[in-house]
């Protein structure tokens, strides 16, 4: 099942991309999906915790890393 754009979602484990950590369980929002023929890469949109004013979008996130809410 694709996520929808604009879905809630979940981080299921902590993610890194460089310098970049989102903690397992952080909530954020599908803003794009790419489908291809073998699965689907979501960008999703985060509000860290310490700081509700600043996003920070990952690319390439798949279902195994984020689950709706």
């Amino acid at each position: 099942m694709s996520l929808q754009t604009l879905a809630p979602v979940h981080a299921t484990h902590d993610i890194k991309r460089g310098e970049d950590i989102v903690r397992h369980g952080s909530h954020g929002r599908v803003v794009n999906s790419f489908p291809n023929w073998s699965s689907t890469t979501y960008s999703v949109e985060f509000a860290p915790d310490d700081d509700p004013a600043t996003m920070l979008t990952l690319c390439g996130l798949t279902e195994r890393d984020v689950q709706p809410d």
